[in-house]
């Protein structure tokens, strides 16, 4: 599979320019993360194989952007290791069903069309924390930069 022009790319720095994070947005759940810019075409590419590879395997089509895993749960932390997030995962019927050493795709057993694929790291990057429990429910504690501004009213 390459990545062409109808694949949308989502490529951001992390607050603290330790990552770079890219995400197909209309492919749900497929995170990578690179402490450099020029390996994430390679590492977003690398991912979509993975994630498709899945799919045909299980004889499922390509879920598209409204296919979104949503996890309604709050989550705290300051680093979160792939192995950390497989733990919370496996809470809400998710469960490994792919592991390299670059990669690891999270199937929930209930919804198997909902699929995640993060990188295999000790410290995933917030960003990628951030979208899959969504804004409203992370915090990242011992980075004040990182923490969701609330306004006093």
């Amino acid at each position: 599979m390459q990545v062409n022009s109808t694949m949308k790319i989502s490529v951001d720095k992390e607050y603290d320019g330790k990552y770079y994070v890219a995400c197909c947005t209309n492919v749900p759940g497929c995170y990578v993360q690179s402490e450099s810019s020029g390996s994430l075409n390679n590492d977003l590419q690398y991912a979509l194989e993975v994630y498709l590879k899945n799919c045909v395997q299980r004889n499922q089509p390509f879920p598209n952007e409204q296919d979104r895993p949503v996890i309604d749960v709050r989550i705290r932390f300051e680093v979160l290791s792939s192995a950390q997030l497989i733990k919370i995962m496996k809470r809400y019927n998710y469960h490994v069903d792919y592991q390299d050493p670059t990669s690891v795709l999270l199937l929930n057993s209930e919804f198997p069309f909902n699929r995640i694929h993060i990188p295999n790291t000790e410290d995933i990057s917030p960003l990628i924390i951030r979208r899959i429990f969504g804004r409203e429910n992370t915090l990242v504690v011992g980075k004040p930069y990182l923490q969701l501004k609330t306004s006093a009213s």
